[in-house]
């Protein structure tokens, strides 16, 4: 993973995938560390989302490595 500065230039992009592809590409992304995510509906509650199964399967994972 490379480092990142507060000095480096960086741009503001919009993404767009096909549903099928979106976590294999995200993950990518997060793996390569050279990007930063934005919620750009931050004040949408997890389950008024369209992947609510998928936050519900992660929240019951989290709960359950916890205990």
């Amino acid at each position: 993973m490379s480092s990142c500065f507060r000095s480096e230039e960086m741009c503001l992009v919009q993404l767009f995938f096909q549903t099928e592809s979106a976590h294999n590409c995200i993950n990518e992304l997060g793996h390569l560390g050279l990007v930063q995510f934005k919620d750009l509906n931050p004040d949408t509650t997890s389950y008024q989302r369209r992947f609510v199964n998928e936050v519900k399967k992660c929240e019951d994972m989290e709960r359950i490595i916890s205990e």
